[in-house]
């Protein structure tokens, strides 16, 4: 009989195991898979039958969850949380309670609304949608949220997938600071493998390079996973070469895990496609109106069928560890000084700035929606009926003017108490003195209003000249100052100078404080006025007609607290400086801010996003934001 030479052979097996490995999706350091009913290894070791809620790694050990608790999958240890939800690789929720299961034991990581869905960790980082936003909890505290009518979100690798009218895909590489990435069309499921970004519309796979959409699409036959190279959905997986393979088993789960993998099983290994999914093979499952139909199983033998339960068996004659879960230790509720304590993203721009009273922030948008947020949430939002470009004021009611020629005042629980409709577009918010709420429309009106609790009524009404370029601002005995748009400063119903377009106008006492064009003034509690002066090549900041501080740009905003002086510049540059030292404290960029306040030791900025930092300050001065106060209300304190 012919034989091949050894050395043949050995060629002949080396080019063998090439190709194997070519056509052989890559496979991540180590998981395992759950399937509809098993936990196996990627190279189809079975490690626990059964059909399991979900599959967790605490760093050494494999756990499989069931509704009475989470076992090991050697069931030698239970950790006792009945009802688990599997949210992370190894984290599972219970009630309102994530917790974290690390080393045999199960610690709370975080408590959350009982409302929150669409669950996901990121490094310990619990996210999810609630109220009409998108929240991130750390130590049962939100740290930032995000505005969107989305009803589900999906989180893979550094990757967090909005899904609305447009999807939003956001880096989350650091948690704490969420980042928009950019924008898709509308999609239902993500994943992220070898660098490319994977969506489904409910039928098709879609494959992108950073913004580049590939020609190369898949059928979707189940939720996207990854193992960070390769991409799963039901019964298939995709390499990172972007050919397709068939499993004989369908994927629910994949689990990172320090366990050596071997290759997938071998299975005819097909490219992506373009054609109708009902031209792919009749052993590919299908996804009709959203149900998934499974491939068969080959039949165990009975010996396999012993083999699987020998070891079950002899588990039972195995002591078995109950764990109980661990509350987390307490974590200081204080602050670091400086430290951006949480974000909200609005998905909208902000032209008149908010108010803020107490830890609670009253924001307008241009698009004439109202929100209040505390704590990194929004507590709520009313909808107005058009464009809202003025400042919020926040007296007996939060009041809020909008170009459909109407006041609104709402309570604190964001209902509508009245509303009110005048003679025009109002861009300029209204002033509040604790007993009338003062009102200029662009047609130049004045007018005084009484707030009755559930109506109000016009006390008086008089011209000035149109487009007033900022709010009334009102004396202690209730003197009415505006400027029009030609610059001519109006008390009441005549004219006294001419000012020029200027920013603010403060009033202390019964004397109007004009600043410099196109800048605006402060006043300590000392009666010093801080003008803010912009030049051809920088802004000055005089303090008693002196120079105190200059800046190379533009300053937006300012406020005066009791230690420090709070400014903010036009390119989104912040600054915290010593009012005595004048030495800079503390620095950041907060693209596209454009307004501060200062309210119980935080710092509120206002942009594309609302951020807050703790300060351990307070406003301070007769006069220390741009509209007089925190709350805006533009008037001379009695």
């Amino acid at each position: 009989m012919f034989e091949y030479p050894r050395s043949h052979f050995k060629i002949f097996v080396c080019i063998s195991l090439a190709l194997l490995l070519l056509t052989t999706p890559a496979v991540s350091s180590g998981m395992v898979i759950l399937t509809n009913d098993n936990i196996i290894t990627v190279d189809g070791k079975t490690l626990k039958s059964g059909n399991f809620r979900g599959v967790l790694y605490d760093g050494t050990t494999i756990y499989y969850i069931t509704a009475d608790g989470i076992f090991s999958v050697d069931d030698r240890v239970k950790i006792d949380i009945k009802g688990a939800v599997q949210v992370g690789p190894s984290h599972v929720l219970a009630g309102n309670k994530v917790y974290k299961i690390q080393n045999g034991r199960a610690i709370a990581l975080s408590t959350i609304s009982p409302t929150m869905r669409s669950i996901s960790v990121r490094n310990d980082y619990v996210i999810g949608i609630d109220g009409g936003q998108v929240v991130c909890y750390q130590d049962s505290s939100v740290i930032w949220s995000i505005f969107t009518p989305a009803e589900s979100i999906k989180v893979s690798a550094d990757f967090l997938a909005v899904f609305t009218t447009q999807t939003q895909l956001f880096n989350i590489s650091n948690p704490r600071y969420v980042k928009l990435e950019r924008f898709y069309p509308a999609y239902e499921d993500y994943a992220y493998f070898s660098g490319y970004h994977a969506f489904s519309d409910g039928s098709r796979i879609h494959i992108y390079k950073g913004a580049s959409k590939l020609s190369v699409t898949f059928p979707y036959r189940g939720p996207l996973f990854s193992d960070g190279t390769n991409l799963y959905s039901g019964n298939t997986v995709i390499g990172p070469d972007l050919t397709q393979r068939t499993l004989n088993y369908n994927v629910r789960y994949v689990l990172p895990t320090t366990v050596q993998p071997e290759f997938l099983a071998q299975g005819t290994t097909t490219t992506g496609t373009d054609q109708p999914r009902q031209q792919q093979s009749q052993g590919a499952q299908s996804v009709t109106q959203g149900t998934v139909t499974m491939p068969t199983r080959p039949a165990q033998t009975t010996q396999t069928q012993q083999e699987q339960t020998k070891p079950q068996e002899q588990t039972k004659e195995i002591t078995q560890e109950v764990v109980k879960p661990e509350e987390r230790q307490p974590v200081s509720k204080t602050p670091k000084l400086y430290e951006l304590v949480w974000r909200v993203n609005l998905n909208d721009e902000i032209l008149g700035k908010p108010a803020v009273k107490g830890d609670t922030a009253y924001v307008a948008t241009l698009r004439g929606n109202v929100f209040a947020i505390n704590s990194g949430r929004i507590l709520w939002n009313f909808k107005t009926n058009f464009v809202v470009v003025g400042h919020v004021t926040v007296g007996k009611h939060i009041y809020v003017v909008c170009w459909d020629d109407t006041v609104y005042a709402l309570d604190d629980d964001g209902k509508l108490k009245w509303k009110l409709k005048l003679d025009g577009d109002i861009s300029n918010g209204a002033a509040w003195d604790g007993y009338n709420l003062y009102v200029v429309t662009d047609n130049g009106t004045v007018y005084i209003i009484r707030d009755n609790t559930t109506s109000a009524t016009i006390v008086s009404t008089y011209k000035t000249a149109s487009l007033p370029v900022i709010p009334p601002s009102i004396s202690v005995s209730g003197k009415v100052f505006v400027v029009d748009g030609l610059g001519n400063l109006w008390r009441e119903k005549t004219v006294s100078s001419h000012v020029g377009k200027i920013r603010n106008l403060p009033v202390i006492s019964e004397n109007p404080q004009p600043g410099a064009l196109l800048g605006f003034n402060l006043v300590d509690e000392y009666g010093t006025i801080y003008r803010v002066i912009p030049m051809e090549k920088e802004t000055i900041i005089q303090r008693d007609k002196v120079t105190f501080l200059s800046f190379s740009e533009e300053v937006q905003d300012a406020v005066l607290g009791r230690k420090n002086i709070y400014v903010l510049t036009s390119s989104g540059k912040l600054y915290v400086i010593d009012r005595s030292s004048k030495k800079i404290l503390f620095t950041d960029t907060v693209a596209k801010a454009k307004y501060i306040s200062v309210s119980d030791g935080y710092l509120f900025v206002f942009g594309s996003d609302v951020s807050c930092y703790y300060v351990a300050d307070e406003p301070s001065g007769l006069w220390n934001s741009i509209y007089g106060n925190a709350l805006n209300w533009n008037a001379a304190l009695r």
